[in-house]
């Protein structure tokens, strides 16, 4: 098939790589800097509104079979885009998987439990919304990658927060949920047809400490309870049917509380931070080709998993400190990297200090373990220096 990905987002290697090892054309349409253009069969640049994407999608001497969307502030166009082409594309009601004012209010139509208060435009409907009920969590509505979301905890924070948050919302509408205490998962799912949902795998999620809680790592499979698992997979089924998921994959994030599961997000796309690489080699399944294969109508089965536990750690600063690389050439060749370590990326040089991180744009690099889980537990502390591990407890 000739796919095309309407915007890719960073560090999706690994889902170019799929698609033409199972034998497809693929063409990745995004901003320059993005496109790995020495992986693309086809490429073009677009600043992603539907009118850039179509005139460059027209621009190829060929038809396309079929459209993905890998970068959450593209999956609306792209599937317009898909529309206006009349090829298959992911399939599910506009805007409930991107803004999250209308993803939890359908929640709370179909009377699902939702952490959010509303949604304000200016300070004083935040403070409206609140009334006086600190710790809250303020974000854009409509943004991605965990910019512009921060945790506040008394009246003092509460404008910066939301003039942070109003500035990366399009639409200009900031999201104030309550605050939930619980530990954090994500669960990767493939909708093959509607109602039709399989759960992949359930990921363990590494934070940092609040304010702003930016993801540093991550697990598969996570060390859970079967009771839990089942809990965590039964909301993600419930909360895709409510929000009416028709083919596609999808990324849900939970925090796990004392009286169950409580969606914070989810995305109609594949999970970013190489998590979807941590899922093959744990699993067999590859998401980006069940993706492909939900949205043209057919299933695939998943391959022979590779390791028993799969993590990727990724590498910040603390504001304080000179950046030195975790890895070095003696450690990574010796236990317990060796044998476990299976990809290594810095983007950054040594010996400049870095802010503690605010969002995704603060990370510094990453690196990818897999093995026994006591092998990767033992590699997971030295990429991370030992440092302590929170998951939103």
């Amino acid at each position: 098939m000739r796919v095309l990905i309407a915007g890719i987002g960073e560090h999706k290697d690994f889902g170019l790589k799929s698609l033409q090892a199972a034998g497809h054309f693929v063409g990745v349409m995004d901003l320059p800097h993005r496109i790995p253009v020495d992986l693309c069969d086809w490429w073009r640049a677009s600043d992603g509104s539907v009118d850039s994407m179509l005139e460059a999608a027209d621009s190829a001497d060929f038809t396309w079979d079929a459209v993905l969307c890998w970068a959450e502030l593209c999956t609306d166009a792209a599937r317009e885009v898909a529309r206006k082409l009349g090829v298959p594309g992911t399939r599910m009601p506009e805007g409930r998987f991107r803004d999250k004012g209308l993803m939890h209010g359908r929640l709370r139509e179909t009377g699902l439990p939702t952490p959010q208060l509303g949604v304000a435009r200016t300070l004083q409907e935040c403070e409206h919304l609140i009334e006086g009920r600190f710790p809250v969590v303020v974000k854009p509505t409509d943004y991605g990658g965990s910019g512009g979301v921060q945790i506040v905890t008394g009246p003092d924070g509460l404008g910066g927060a939301f003039d942070a948050a109003v500035a990366l919302s399009a639409s200009g509408r900031v999201a104030v949920d309550r605050y939930v205490r619980g530990t954090e998962y994500s669960v990767e799912s493939v909708t093959w047809a509607h109602g039709e949902h399989q759960v992949l795998a359930v990921t363990e999620k590494h934070l940092t400490r609040p304010p702003y809680c930016v993801e540093v790592g991550h697990v598969v499979p996570a060390t859970l309870p079967d009771s839990d698992r089942e809990a965590l997979e039964a909301a993600t089924v419930t909360v895709l049917d409510a929000l009416g998921m028709e083919a596609g994959v999808s990324h849900a994030e939970f925090r796990l509380t004392d009286k169950g599961p409580v969606l914070m997000e989810i995305a109609g796309r594949p999970a970013g931070d190489q998590i979807p690489r941590l899922v093959e080699l744990t699993t067999g399944w590859n998401l980006y080709r069940a993706e492909l294969a939900a949205v043209a109508g057919e299933r695939i089965v998943p391959g022979t998993p590779a390791a028993q536990c799969a993590a990727v750690r990724c590498f910040v600063g603390d504001g304080q400190t000179p950046f030195t690389y975790p890895v070095t050439p003696a450690n990574a060749s010796a236990p317990p990297l060796l044998g476990t370590l299976r990809e290594l990326r810095y983007t950054t040089g040594e010996g400049t200090v870095h802010r503690a991180p605010r969002g995704l744009v603060d990370r510094l690099g990453h690196g990818i373990v897999a093995g026994d889980r006591a092998e990767v537990t033992a590699a997971l502390a030295v990429l991370s220096r030992g440092a302590e591990v929170y998951r939103g407890e």
